[in-house]
């Protein structure tokens, strides 16, 4: 038997990462950092907050 780490977490919901004041050419770098393996990342506006959004693949 074999254990495999992954060097990100998986989550089993939706995260969500306020990205309201960050500069627009720092987003790849936020994506990159919160991206889940084999997730949907995009953004959310709600409120007149903008949201960095991670959705786990099933």
């Amino acid at each position: 038997m074999s254990a495999v780490t992954a060097d990100r977490p998986r989550y089993a919901t939706p995260t969500r990462v306020d990205v309201t004041e960050c500069r627009t050419d720092r987003l790849p770098e936020r994506v990159r950092a919160n991206r889940v393996d084999g997730s949907e990342v995009h953004l959310e506006r709600r409120g007149g907050r903008t949201f960095l959004v991670t959705r786990p693949s099933e």
